[in-house]
């Protein structure tokens, strides 16, 4: 059950919170039942465990001194609540658990929703919700790249796995499906942050996974797709050159990119006043509230996220908040350093989060805060059984040999 329990929770997160909210409750009621203290003691003295626990213990602390609102500050607080379930999935899917299917799970639910993304572009008029934009039929584009970006890398390490496993129609299948992510982002909707992550998870994994000479090869050739789809995609053009424009207008009106600016250097004034513990969990949005005294600034220059999540930590934890975040991504990135898929995926998850956090927060947000949480806890859990186990199941990893050199590992993880 609470292996059922994790999978729903896969198919939910990209559709609903309220329902992956509860789905969440009764994972955690069945996995008490069935969780081994004593061995889960024993795993939470790894890094890649209590890191994420002592981050939200230090949100707890911070309430202490924060001067907000003791609703913003539990909110802050409750946004760090879902870095407890990182150690209790590690624990969970290291004894046993379902993972591969909690990975198809969240690729079989962004799939239908790539369907109704392709569908509401063609016809508008299916779109539900009237707050909705074409493309985009729940949540919104930041968060749907995102998921988009993962399923791509995913629907690339599952073709891997079939072509390796001769099963070559699968393999095509997961390629294609691959490509209907990738061009979904480019000639329907995306975020920039998104597209401007791709080409770096995409050097990350290759130079990572296979030789330099066929890293190089690959890069050539998607940057010619890639520029292909350029001259082919006008929703791509429009959203790479609106960064200059948005630059270029700052000063005259908000915009995405003078607004992050502006959020940026004013993050950086309040962190200068607090530097070492910061002015507590929750206190972001009351220090843009005192900044903007006596001057007329509108509705969006006053916000409780700093849209860069060094900047988030820094304000309300100080350097103590940056050096336990930065120490819970590297352990993290530390746990994926094998020449098996399941590694891949799980560095990509870590990577693109951090990535990501320059231009957002989001480990505080929920929907991609929940997919940091759940592919770091799933694929780490089942990295952590591989290890522990003689045997190297073929899905998982790559035969290694001796006196076969790294290169043709490599090599080996992309070939039958």
């Amino acid at each position: 059950m609470a292996d059922h329990f994790v999978i729903l929770m896969a198919l939910s997160l990209p559709w609903s919170t309220t329902i992956f909210g509860v789905l969440t409750v009764l994972w955690l009621i069945t996995l008490t039942t069935v969780i081994e203290a004593q061995q889960f003691w024993a795993q939470l003295r790894r890094p890649a465990c209590w890191l994420p626990v002592a981050l939200f213990c230090l949100a707890a602390v911070g309430m202490l001194w924060a001067d907000a609102a003791w609703a913003d500050r539990t909110h802050a607080a409750g946004s760090m609540v879902k870095l407890l379930a990182i150690p209790l999935l590690m624990h969970q899917f290291e004894r046993f658990g379902k993972g591969l299917t909690v990975f198809f799970a969240l690729l079989a639910s962004c799939t239908v929703l790539l369907f109704l993304s392709w569908c509401s572009w063609f016809e508008p008029q299916i779109i539900l919700a009237p707050d909705k934009i074409p493309g985009v039929p729940v949540k919104n584009w930041i968060t749907q790249g995102v998921e988009f970006v993962l399923c791509i890398f995913g629907s690339a390490a599952l073709a891997i796995v079939m072509w390796r496993k001769h099963r070559r129609y699968a393999a095509l299948g997961f390629v294609v499906l691959g490509l209907a992510f990738l061009l979904n982002m480019a000639f329907v909707v995306s975020s920039r942050t998104s597209l401007v992550s791709l080409p770096v998870l995409l050097l990350i994994s290759t130079l990572k996974y296979i030789g330099w000479r066929r890293a190089i090869a690959l890069n050539l050739t998607i940057a010619v797709v890639a520029a292909l789809t350029w001259f082919l995609s006008p929703n791509l053009r429009q959203r790479v050159v609106s960064i200059q424009q948005d630059y270029s207008l700052r000063n005259s009106e908000p915009t995405s990119v003078g607004l992050r600016l502006e959020y940026w250097t004013k993050a950086l004034k309040f962190i200068r006043s607090a530097p070492l513990a910061g002015h507590g969990t929750g206190s972001i949005r009351l220090l843009f509230e005192r900044e903007a005294i006596g001057k007329a600034v509108t509705g969006e220059r006053i916000v409780a996220n700093p849209h860069n999540q060094t900047l988030y930590f820094a304000i309300e934890w100080g350097v103590i908040g940056v050096i336990l975040l930065y120490a819970m991504w590297i352990a993290h990135c530390l746990i994926f350093t094998e020449m098996r898929w399941i590694s891949w995926l799980g560095i990509i998850v870590v990577s693109q989060n951090i990535f990501d956090s320059l231009f957002n927060s989001h480990l505080s947000d929920y929907v991609e805060g929940w997919i940091y949480v759940m592919g770091v806890g799933v694929a780490g859990g089942m990295v952590s059984k591989v290890r522990r186990s003689s045997t190297i199941p073929d899905d998982l990893a790559i035969r290694g040999n001796p006196g076969v050199s790294a290169s043709q590992d490599r090599s080996k993880f992309l070939t039958s």
